[in-house]
């Protein structure tokens, strides 16, 4: 190539580069109406670490203002307001400030946040461990257990009741089509969770196909037909911080298909909210929104939950009554019943059960969930306590020492309400 034409090539690309300066869409930093309000430490990681995409008071270094940097990141503040902006604090309910600032921390811990991009750039952006401990502190503080109002017990009674006397009834598929799967809550439990962060109980129940892959340990990938249902009930806590499941609040399906859902991850998504159970969603988009909460778990097929290690499988084939959380002796537990005790349950609201009935109360002691910061799920278990009917009670102790004597609390557990 002749000198010539490298110098035209050259001047054509400054050209070129000069013109695009013009293209510009514009990052503009609105009031701020109420900014939030945090200890100084946490605030001062905020305002290093994630200010610029989610407040009004982005501030840009000379080399961000240069196309076609720029429209990056006009792009990534453009993005990161409409999903968090700590300039608008006051427009977000109590519930959603704190759901919020939990799944921003485990966005960090999942190195989703900040964008490796930007912290390429900015290196000063980059959350230490010591910020991390900073910062997960201050969450926890904002999760005390406090003793449950006695209205929040009434409630969930009233729920339990009106319930097991009304007729089932119909229910809108999703947006997305996917069909609201009637039964589930005869399905197995694999698993349950203490998730602090929100203030929920959840089991996770899965059908058939899904108990074989737990069995046969064929669950990265899980096969088609698989199905999880996830519940989650309001917490509510006693005066002796024992946490119990309280109103049903939702509940959400996970349908593995890879070809049929191809576009979701290989997983059809769909959630069901209150007893009315009304399909989550504004558009039938809202399947990305799982897609990237469950993003992270990519090599995972997913799926945040690990599915419990029963050493006695019989328990994969009883149903669940409920689960509690005790947080004074850091455990957690799942009362499980044989068919007879379930269906009496399930129609009955008292504790008269018929002979041969048979519940089984596992304790597990608690750790933090390896997936998910704000919340706990079982580790090892701790004891295993059965009461059988026949047609008198008899109570019995097949494992290790509870920490009290649950006979009586066995028996007069109401079945957790799944709203089907």
């Amino acid at each position: 190539m002749s000198k010539r034409k490298w110098l035209l090539g050259l001047l054509f690309l400054l050209i070129c580069f000069t013109g695009i300066q013009f293209i510009r869409p514009e990052i503009k930093n609105p009031p701020v109406t109420a900014d939030i309000q945090a200890p100084d430490d946490v605030k001062k990681i905020l305002k290093k670490s994630c200010y610029d995409c989610h407040s009004n008071e982005t501030e840009l270094k000379w080399f961000d203002q240069i196309a076609p940097a720029y429209w990056l990141v006009a792009d990534h503040v453009k993005e990161g307001r409409e999903d968090l902006n700590f300039s608008n604090w006051d427009s977000l309910a109590p519930g959603d400030k704190k759901g919020s600032l939990f799944l921003s921390m485990n966005q960090i811990l999942f190195k989703e946040m900040p964008l490796s991009d930007y912290t390429m750039l900015h290196p000063e952006a980059k959350i230490s461990d010591n910020d991390i401990t900073i910062l997960k502190n201050y969450l926890i503080s904002l999760t005390p257990v406090k003793t449950s109002d006695s209205a929040r017990f009434s409630a969930a009674e009233k729920q339990y009741n009106d319930w097991i006397n009304k007729a089932a009834i119909a229910v809108n598929p999703a947006l997305n089509g996917i069909e609201f799967i009637k039964g589930y809550g005869q399905w197995k439990a694999i698993s349950t969770t203490d998730r602090f962060d929100n203030s929920t109980l959840r089991v996770i129940f899965g059908n058939a196909i899904a108990v074989k892959a737990i069995e046969e340990h064929h669950t990265n990938p899980w096969p088609d037909g698989t199905t999880f249902a996830k519940v989650a009930w309001e917490q509510l806590v006693d005066a002796d911080s024992v946490v119990h499941a309280g109103e049903f609040k939702q509940v959400e399906f996970m349908i593995k298909d890879a070809d049929k859902y191809k576009k979701t991850k290989g997983w059809g998504w769909a959630r069901w909210k209150g007893m009315d159970l009304k399909p989550y969603g504004k558009t039938v988009l809202f399947a990305n929104e799982c897609v990237s909460c469950h993003k992270p778990l990519k090599d995972n097929d997913y799926v945040f939950t690990t599915p419990l290690a029963l050493e006695t499988d019989t328990l994969l084939q009883w149903k669940v009554i409920s689960t509690r959380v005790d947080k004074q002796h850091k455990t957690m537990s799942t009362l499980y019943a044989n068919d007879i005790a379930y269906q009496y349950a399930r129609t009955r609201g008292d504790s008269n059960y018929p002979a041969q009935a048979q519940l089984t109360l596992v304790t597990w002691n608690q750790q933090s969930d390896a997936h998910w910061f704000g919340a706990n799920t079982p580790a090892q278990v701790k004891s295993v306590e059965l009461v059988k009917f026949d047609p008198a009670p008899g109570y019995k102790v097949i494992k290790g020492t509870p920490e009290r004597d649950n006979m009586n609390a066995m028996i007069h557990q109401r079945l957790s309400v799944t709203a089907e």
